[in-house]
């Protein structure tokens, strides 16, 4: 954890600012443990590895489970592939690098900190990059270095980060991935809109609920029913023989097919054929994502961009991407 991290940090809790005790740090100057201590109500948050861990107590227990799961997953998917940029962008698409030069930004749900790592690279003065699970270990590993990059354990729902009357510290605030995992999908949205400072920018990519309907109708039972209740070790096992198949597919079927009349009958087309350029471990990590997580929730257009109405936002932009899920940007007025 660098220094000057702690002026962005506040107890989950209550909302206090937070003092160091006990600290050691590297030759970097990097503190690798220590504990943060709330001015307000006394709780204790330790320094762990470098990555101070401020998640409030008594989390649900949807939300254990979810971090168990994602936990297991991030610490056994480590590797930072040279293709994330691109995938990245697409992600996050008309966001352009340039946007992210001198804004403090926040990556909420960072997992192994891919995407935070191309954030940093971008020139931005600073990235958080707080995830709920263990994975902030694997993400410290491939970020805690950088200049640029700080990495938080903490909650959406209760982010440990100082806010003023007028708004939060951020300039952009970023989840991918994660919203459609909560509980309370939007809850976790709007808890995110207040740590944007004003005139600041939020952006959300999620499940949609449109043209889903192999992943909708089968694989979220199985998930459901079955494989989120699989111990995380076990769950390779089953996850193993449906990569092979979705690799198959996509590799035999969908790349061959894509410049052929033929290609608009495939289902889901664009998302599988968004896969065939992925090596065959991608893909699996794709399956066990899929068959991991014990809540995924798949929304409809007008449902995502009804958030950032209630958030109050400006300049909304609501789009597609892959024809199956939904990208959506707003900023806070100023």
């Amino acid at each position: 954890m660098k220094p000057r991290l702690i002026k962005v940090l506040a107890c989950p809790a209550c909302g206090g600012s937070l003092d160091l005790r006990d600290s050691e740090s590297d030759h970097d100057g990097e503190i690798t443990s220590g504990a943060l201590v709330c001015n307000q109500c006394a709780a204790s948050y330790a320094v762990r590895g470098g990555v101070p861990r401020l998640l409030p107590p008594g989390s649900s227990r949807a939300s254990q489970k979810t971090a168990a799961a994602f936990g297991w997953q991030w610490r056994e998917f480590v590797e930072l592939y040279d293709e994330y940029e691109a995938q990245f962008l697409d992600w996050i698409d008309p966001i352009q690098p340039e946007f992210f030069r001198d804004k403090v930004v926040l990556d909420a749900g960072c997992g192994n900190g891919r995407h935070a790592f191309y954030a940093a690279r971008y020139e931005a003065r600073d990235v958080v990059a707080m995830d709920l699970s263990d994975a902030v270990d694997t993400a410290y590993e491939n970020i805690g270095k950088m200049p640029n990059a700080h990495v938080v354990q903490g909650d959406i729902n209760h982010p440990p980060f100082a806010r003023a009357a007028e708004g939060g510290p951020f300039d952009f605030i970023y989840s991918i991935g994660v919203l459609h995992h909560m509980s309370d999908p939007e809850a976790g949205f709007q808890s995110l809109v207040r740590f944007v400072r004003p005139g600041g920018a939020i952006f959300a990519w999620v499940y949609g609920r449109e043209n889903n309907a192999v992943v909708h109708g089968f694989i979220n039972p199985l998930r459901e029913n079955f494989t989120s209740r699989l111990p995380p070790s076990v769950l390779p096992v089953v996850a193993w023989p449906m990569s092979v198949m979705l690799h198959s597919l996509v590799k035999g079927v969908y790349r061959p097919l894509h410049h052929t009349a033929l290609f608009k009958a495939l289902p889901s087309r664009d998302y599988l054929y968004s896969l065939s350029s992925f090596s065959f471990r991608r893909n699996y990590n794709i399956v066990f994502d899929h068959l991991v997580a014990p809540v995924a929730f798949y929304l409809r257009r007008e449902e995502f961009e009804s958030w950032f109405q209630r958030g109050k936002l400006r300049d909304v932009t609501i789009s597609w991407r892959n024809r199956n899920s939904w990208r959506g940007f707003g900023r806070v007025a100023g």
